[in-house]
């Protein structure tokens, strides 16, 4: 019998050995991957004041006179549009949505420029525009302009009838000043109009779709579906721009960008994108999965994110080497882009189908696309050869493989059918969970013939140790330690070829998660074909331990 650790005696002794001379005891408690983020909608706002004060503009425009009596109202609502974006999100709850989704928006020229908020329209296939609440008749509108960080978007109605825009308030905005929001809340084509009074003026504006410095908060009741509508002074000219709810603990306050930064924002997006890479996103943080980052639910055609290949589903973890997400608000997301400017911006990207850690150059060369960062089977191409030995080059399907314990589990080709997943008990007491798959157990304990997979942990040791301690020892050829990085786990793993004489390649993997857990993720490999590279690629991509 041929002396290498997927054999489960020889796994005893080598998870023994390197638990006795480990400092401490057992490892912690994290759980699996999942989903946590809600949609982006108007409903989730940091209240704390920004470290800036917005910059002041000069409006072209002076204020109209317009009471908001009946006329008045009559007045502002010819201003104020409904938005149909049509078209397919990704949400990180319930997966792609195709449809549509609707939002507000105001006009701003005769000519058809109309304001509304980057999450209403970015990614959209198509805007249809409803004008004062008239459903009788609908316009399209094509996007000039968005910015995610101050989740603001100008968009060109397609009329070439003159419209009646609304005019920016020029004056000093003080706290108690009676306010209205105008729009379409829930969707509902009924123009809604509702009164309060402006209650902060430097409220916190970062939220986990956008940075900006500070806001305007309010307690004129806004909904989903008010977002990007104006929010009037009673003479009927725009304060502010209406795009967040309440806080989870202050439901009866809401949030919109002043008029001052707002017109600022829009002047530059009359002739294009600004502090943007063209997605309609959030942040997602998933503290037990080590996930962070900015999920992208949709992608402008043509901008910074489709040219470096970004899809919805991707999360933007790293942008140039920076963290993002880690507050909850897109706020280190948008530092990098306002520091960085038309400058290359390197991202990392975790691709959430296919659990792959990709990297990119926003605003790069030709080569700048996102490429993946580690797969075994790239990694090993040019050090070692494997035969197929009339075996397919891929396996057709995977299943999950779950321990016995429950806190293990990992990605298997399907006709690994012969299994053992019960937990090893070592001499001390120590249970430790495990998983071992192959085509049959028998020929891959006992040959170099035979493709699997041994997949356990090992409370508070050290990698290195770990990759020493299963080592297959003078049967091999060492070809190398190499880093290993992916979505949640950090480690080192050690390649070995020309096992007992064959072609064989055996591999262990030491990792551990991301966010220092104790234990340490051992799992060893032995590759045969070519297909056995593409199954340890899944195996890699998909383990988990909630050990």
């Amino acid at each position: 019998m041929k002396q290498r650790f997927g054999h489960r005696s020889i796994a005893v002794v080598a998870l023994a050995a390197i638990t006795l001379a480990a400092c401490g005891g057992g490892g912690g408690s994290d759980s699996e991957s999942s989903d946590t983020a809600a949609p982006v909608e108007d409903t989730d706002v940091e209240t704390t004041v920004a470290d800036t004060e917005p910059e002041e503009t000069t409006p072209d425009t002076e204020p109209a006179d317009t009471e908001p009596d009946a006329g008045g109202i009559d007045a502002i609502q010819q201003s104020v549009i409904q938005i149909e974006a049509i078209g397919t999100i990704r949400d990180p709850e319930v997966g792609f949505t195709d449809g549509s989704g609707r939002g507000s928006g105001f006009i701003i020229s005769e000519d058809g420029l109309a304001v509304t908020n980057n999450h209403v329209v970015t990614g959209a296939a198509t805007l249809e525009v409803f004008i004062g609440g008239d459903t009788t008749e609908s316009y399209n509108a094509t996007v000039l302009g968005v910015s995610e960080c101050n989740d603001l978007a100008v968009i060109d109605i397609n009329e070439d009838d003159p419209l009646t825009p609304l005019v920016w308030f020029d004056g000093e905005i003080r706290t108690g000043q009676d306010v209205y929001a105008a729009g379409f809340p829930l969707g509902d084509p009924e123009f809604t109009l509702t009164r309060g009074i402006v209650s902060k003026l430097e409220a916190g504006g970062d939220t986990s779709w956008a940075s900006i410095d500070s806001v305007l908060e309010h307690d004129a009741a806004i909904q989903p579906g008010n977002s990007g509508g104006p929010l009037v002074t009673p003479e009927g000219a725009v304060i502010g721009v209406n795009y967040a709810g309440g806080s989870p603990t202050n439901t009866e306050q809401f949030f919109a960008i002043d008029t001052d930064r707002a017109q600022k924002v829009v002047d530059l997006l009359k002739e294009g994108d600004f502090e943007s890479l063209g997605v309609n996103g959030q942040v997602v943080y998933d503290e037990e999965a080590g996930i962070v980052g900015v999920w992208v639910a949709g992608v402008a055609p043509g901008s910074p994110a489709s040219e470096v290949g970004l899809l919805p589903g991707d999360i933007i973890q790293t942008m140039n080497g920076i963290t993002i997400g880690t507050d909850g608000t897109m706020a280190d997301y948008c530092d990098v882009l306002r520091t960085s400017g038309d400058n290359p911006i390197k991202i990392e990207v975790l691709r959430f189908d296919t659990e792959e850690i990709l990297t990119g150059e926003i605003n790069g060369d030709e080569d700048g696309v996102l490429t993946q960062t580690f797969s075994f089977a790239q990694a090993v191409e040019e050090e070692t050869e494997v035969t197929e030995g009339g075996v397919a080059a891929t396996y057709d399907s995977y299943t999950t493989i779950v321990d016995d314990t429950g806190a293990l589990t990992i990605d298997l080709p399907t006709e690994w059918a012969s299994l053992d997943t019960a937990p090893i008990t070592l001499d001390d007491g120590t249970v430790l969970p495990q998983i071992t798959g192959a085509p049959d157990l028998t020929s891959y304990y006992e040959t170099w013939d035979t493709p699997g997979i041994f997949f356990s942990v090992v409370p508070n040791a050290d990698i290195l140790t770990v990759l020493s301690t299963f080592a297959p020892g003078d049967a091999c050829t060492d070809a190398g330690q190499f880093e290993y990085q992916d979505a949640a786990f950090l480690g080192t793993y050690q390649l070995w070829t020309g096992c007992g004489g064959t072609d064989t390649i055996f591999v262990v993997l030491g990792a551990s998660k991301l966010d220092g857990s104790g234990e340490v993720s051992v799992i060893t490999a032995q590759i045969v074909t070519d297909a056995d590279l593409d199954a340890l690629d899944q195996a890699f991509a998909t383990f988990n331990t909630t050990y």
